[in-house]
């Protein structure tokens, strides 16, 4: 039976030269030149293979290829990249790929490589993987309850200090006021502080209850707002870096910020002042890398400034 592959490919020379050797080779050939286009593509042929350039307009190609593997994983994917590093080639078979070929190649390499993986396939043998561990399937995460406290702690320091000042005043301007309106005048000032101070309170609590991130295997939700809520979605649903990044009051509270990337936006995602985040960072690796059991690798930064 005759294979289908789909070439993603934004080069159109490439595309064409790509498209000659597999008809040249007896394979029925669809192509795509972005990311979006090739999902629609794979919906609408079903490749039982797809060439994927990795640096794709519209939608990048790490983020077609783990689509694909969602959605399709019976079909095949092969990465074109001129990316040759150790690094970028564990990333592309960590997100799905399953095999690679590295810019310029000759034809007869990449035919070799098609036909081995359709060998493959039809022998029905798989890569042997690691036992997978139950992991989590979502985690929200908060900012840290220290900061609450340390932010509750000044609140009231300001509300005591300015009623200790209040009181200063009162009694030095005492000697002008007759007693009634005095007293009348220390009580409305005095409530009226009170009233502010239990709103602020109010307002820090609600804050930190409303602010979440929500992070699992569709991606990362960051929830936001008190009386207008707000969803910013993020397509972290593999973790291609990490960095964890602690002030010298995170060391010694024990909460940091967790840097992740966002292969659609190709932009970091900042999970701020989180508590535990050392722990924290290897359940969202358990969550969201295709990779288990591998440390995440975080880079542990201190900065004595607050």
């Amino acid at each position: 039976m005759q294979k289908t592959i789909l070439i993603v490919e934004d080069d159109d020379d490439l595309r064409n030269f790509l498209k000659k050797i597999l008809a040249a080779n007896n394979f029925k050939v669809a192509e795509a030149a972005d990311g979006a286009e090739a999902l629609e593509a794979v919906e609408k042929f079903f490749p039982d293979l797809v060439l994927l350039d990795f640096g794709l307009p519209k939608v990048s190609g790490e983020t077609v290829c783990v689509k694909i593997k969602k959605d399709h994983p019976d079909i095949i994917v092969i990465a074109l990249t001129e990316k040759s590093s150790g690094l970028d080639v564990v990333h592309g078979l960590q997100i799905g790929a399953d095999d690679y070929i590295s810019k310029p190649f000759v034809a007869e390499e990449l035919i070799a490589r098609i036909d081995t993986r359709f060998k493959t396939a039809a022998s029905g043998q798989v890569e042997p993987k690691e036992k997978e561990q139950p992991a989590a399937e979502k985690i929200v995460l908060r900012e840290s309850v220290v900061l609450i406290i340390i932010r509750l702690i000044f609140t009231e320091a300001i509300f005591g200090l300015s009623v200790f000042l209040t009181s200063i005043l009162f009694s030095y301007l005492n000697p002008y006021l007759n007693a009634g309106s005095f007293s009348s005048l220390y009580f409305i000032v005095l409530i009226t502080g009170l009233l502010i101070n239990i709103g602020i309170v109010i307002l820090i609590t609600l804050k930190w209850n409303c602010e979440y991130t929500e992070v699992s295997r569709e991606g990362v939700i960051k929830h936001s707002g008190i009386l207008y809520r707000k969803e910013q979605k993020y397509a972290c649903n593999f973790v291609e870096a990490a960095k964890l990044e602690q002030s010298l009051l995170g060391l010694l509270f024990n909460y940091g910020t967790i840097e992740l990337y966002d292969p659609a936006l190709k932009e970091q995602v900042y999970l701020l002042n989180i508590a535990n985040p050392k722990k924290n960072s290897k359940t969202i690796q358990n969550i969201v890398s295709k990779e288990k059991n591998k440390p995440m690798p975080f880079i542990v930064q201190e900065n004595k400034q607050e």
